[in-house]
């Protein structure tokens, strides 16, 4: 196997993990959805209580799709504080000072919300000893669009001792699959892309993003799904410990 310098890992559903089934059920419509709009409403409701959660509910997840499809039109990367002000303008709420703290404060209780739900296994912490162990150097290429709650969540369970380096997409103003956040990562560890090796959950943002800039992949496809798509990656693991095999 090629020698590589460095092995890069996305974050979510790579390291750690999202259970949403620790979030709230939300039923609207006869549609049965687990959201954090329940602990955003606490806070809305707070500077509007003359609006419903019924009435509220519709434009909290509107604005979530098009705050995705703004994303992927050209994968640049904008601060979660921009899907909660699009949300209020769709409300036809006058911005202003008020709307501003708003804005704010949705953002930390949306964010709350789905840092409850992150785990840690034991067996992916274990699997990044072994990494450190061989004398990898390693970094995290992470889409996520609040900076600050990656950062908790990494001190929070103590991975950041794993890592040289940390990228997440809202401090690079870029998302995977852009190549400009790969190159961001291998320019701070001072490697070229036939050294490091890279390992994601996602086909589209990690596999086909690695591997356009010339970056070795291993996909973490912990669901089974059947390739559909090109180039295939390098390596397929179903968990993350597997990749110890590869790196054997």
């Amino acid at each position: 196997m090629h020698k590589y310098k460095a092995i890069l890992f996305d974050l979510f559903d790579t390291i750690i993990n999202f259970n949403f089934r620790q979030l709230p059920t939300v039923e609207m419509n006869g549609i049965r959805s687990r959201t954090t709009s329940k602990e955003v409403y606490s806070v809305f409701e707070r500077y509007y209580p003359e609006i419903s959660f019924s009435g509220f509910y519709p434009y909290f997840i509107e604005s979530y799709h098009q705050f995705q499809e703004m994303k992927l039109a050209e994968y640049r990367e904008f601060p979660n504080r921009n899907r909660f002000i699009l949300m209020l303008q769709n409300m036809k709420l006058t911005p202003n000072e008020k709307t501003d703290r708003l804005a704010d404060e949705m953002v930390v209780a949306h964010m709350d919300g789905l840092a409850q739900c992150i785990e840690f296994p034991e067996e992916n912490k274990r699997t990044l000893e072994k990494v450190k162990e061989k004398g990898y150097l390693t970094a995290i290429v992470s889409n996520f669009d609040y900076a600050p709650t990656a950062h908790a969540l990494i001190d929070k369970y103590d991975i950041g001792r794993f890592f040289e380096q940390i990228v997440i997409s809202e401090e690079v103003g870029w998302r995977k699959p852009k190549d400009i956040i790969f190159r961001r990562a291998l320019m701070l560890l001072n490697i070229e892309p036939e050294d490091a090796l890279f390992v994601g959950d996602n086909f589209s943002a990690d596999v086909r993003g690695a591997k356009a800039v010339g970056i070795k992949t291993v996909w973490l496809n912990k669901n089974r799904a059947s390739l559909q798509a090109e180039p295939p990656p390098d390596y397929t693991i179903e968990g993350l410990p597997q990749l110890n095999e590869i790196l054997a």
